[in-house]
């Protein structure tokens, strides 16, 4: 039986990503970062705006490069800062060592190898604001890795705005003063979700069942959140399939919300209305 997909998946697919004109900023920034050697650039924003699908976008289309090494940590979940650098080291294919230190000088010894090659090594962490203070203090420490002019491994994290409330602090300036081109990402405008249900439907080759209202109503109780205007779209869309209808009226748009237990419709009516 083939394999079924939804069109309004939140799972972070990159090539079903609609770049709006935030996120082509953004990946732009990631670009610059790696090609001019610039060390530690940071993509933050409130959950749900689309961090986790522009990492993999970026890490894809790196890693398909043959002059960059792209390495991916979707979710930082280490006890140690000996388990995090070991996990970076086993992902370019370096042994394991006994301490952190032995990993560090056997990771820059590589690094210079990659950098005499010509090839830039890039490190992506999402879920960045789970990694602890002694993660981030390894982090500053890679970027220590440098050629006079250029760092040996470009990092980007990804996090919620506690990491960059994390990051301001007196605590982390070091690590804060070498970053370089951050992104703070936004909802989208109503504009933007209507194109990114269109790229959506267009991308699997299915009908689009929001009219003007719906796409509208869509907007109004997402907030232009990604994740939420997949999440109720992906739920009217199952409704219509139940109800054997094309379109979906603003009513099926209602009751999706509040199937999903996110807030009471009238309310939110009410909350913009004021």
């Amino acid at each position: 039986m083939p394999r079924k997909v939804t069109p309004f998946s939140i799972s972070p697919n990159p090539v079903s990503l609609y770049l709006t004109d935030a996120l082509e900023a953004a990946l732009f920034k990631i670009r610059y970062c790696v090609d001019y050697r610039q060390g530690l650039t940071a993509i933050l924003g409130d959950v749900g705006v689309g961090k986790s699908s522009l990492v993999r976008y970026a890490h894809a289309e790196l890693d398909a490069r043959e002059d960059v090494t792209s390495i991916l940590i979707p979710t930082p979940n280490f006890k140690t800062d000996y388990a995090f650098i070991q996990a970076i080291s086993q992902a370019v294919g370096l042994p394991s060592r006994r301490s952190v230190q032995q990993h560090e000088r056997e990771l820059e010894s590589w690094l210079g190898e990659q950098f005499l090659a010509d090839r830039a090594v890039v490190l992506f962490v999402d879920e960045a604001q789970k990694l602890s203070t002694k993660m981030l203090e390894l982090v500053r420490s890679f970027l220590n890795f440098e050629t006079d002019e250029t760092k040996l491994i470009q990092i980007i994290l990804a996090g919620q705005l506690e990491l960059r409330d994390r990051l301001q602090t007196k605590k982390m300036r070091a690590l804060f003063s070498r970053l370089i081109a951050p992104t703070v990402l936004s909802p989208m405008s109503p504009a933007e979700v209507e194109k990114m249900i269109q790229h959506r439907c267009d991308y699997w080759k299915v009908p689009n069942p929001f009219p003007a209202e719906a796409m509208r109503r869509i907007y109004l109780l997402s907030s232009g959140i990604p994740r939420d205007v997949l999440r109720i779209c992906g739920t009217a869309h199952q409704m219509l399939q139940l109800m054997g209808i094309k379109e979906s009226p603003p009513e099926v748009i209602d009751q999706a919300f509040q199937e999903l237990q996110l807030k009471d419709a009238q309310e939110i009516t009410e909350e913009v209305a004021v």
